[in-house]
């Protein structure tokens, strides 16, 4: 039995994703020393993550979980909530609006705030909760970091922050 190719068109475009992302890297020739530093950085991420999913989906291939196999083994995909879609994309717009206004550290931990809401689909207790926003703010905090110390991203300030 010939098993099918797993994930053709997710492998299509990590492919793409990878050319992409070369052809990315050689721009940066022609940029300064600190202004190369953050687009040379998402190209090789973009180059090594998609040529992850590509090897991923090679060997899942080769083990003979192609497309028809994998999802049988999987539980049947269920309808998401309306509601939920639309809150989420209400959730989005409300954190883009926000960056302008608080700027994009405290926008992002709003947003952050809303999305976990959204995702929620059953009760949690008081200490998963509290996990949840202790290590989403520091995630967050740590990416800004990240993205305005080592990066030297200029992050949108705010009028109020």
């Amino acid at each position: 039995m010939q098993s099918r190719f797993h994930d053709p068109a997710g492998t299509f475009v990590a492919s793409l994703f990878v050319i992409l992302g070369i052809a990315l890297a050689l721009e940066t020739r022609g940029m300064t020393a600190m202004g190369s530093v953050f687009p040379t950085t998402i190209s090789i991420a973009l180059i090594v993550f998609s040529a992850v999913l590509i090897l991923r989906n090679l060997v899942l291939t080769l083990r003979g979980r192609g497309g028809s196999e994998a999802q049988s083994d999987e539980a049947p995909a269920t309808g998401g909530s309306n509601a939920r879609r639309a809150f989420f994309v209400g959730a989005m717009i409300a954190w883009i609006a926000l960056i302008p206004v608080i700027g994009f550290l405290l926008a992002s931990i709003a947003g952050y705030f809303a999305v976990m809401v959204v995702a929620m689909h059953e009760r949690m207790s008081l200490k998963q909760i509290a996990l949840l926003i202790v290590l989403g703010v520091a995630i967050l905090a740590g990416f800004y970091l990240l993205m305005t110390e080592v990066l030297l991203i200029p992050m949108p300030r705010g009028h109020l922050f």
